[in-house]
């Protein structure tokens, strides 16, 4: 049986200070919710969800 791996999950701060997201940090500030942790995939997916929505 295969064993999962634990997904390694951070604050809205976290995500929000780190070098990966500095260009959307503003964006990210607006969309993450400050009482939950996001997976790096959880975030990218919802800033990329974000920045393809129609205008």
């Amino acid at each position: 049986m295969a064993t999962k791996k634990a997904e390694v999950k951070f604050t809205k701060e976290q995500i929000v200070e780190s070098l990966k997201y500095k260009k959307y940090r503003d964006v990210l500030t607006a969309l993450l919710d400050d009482t939950k942790e996001y997976s790096f995939d959880e975030a990218d997916f919802i800033l990329k969800d974000y920045l393809e929505r129609e205008v």
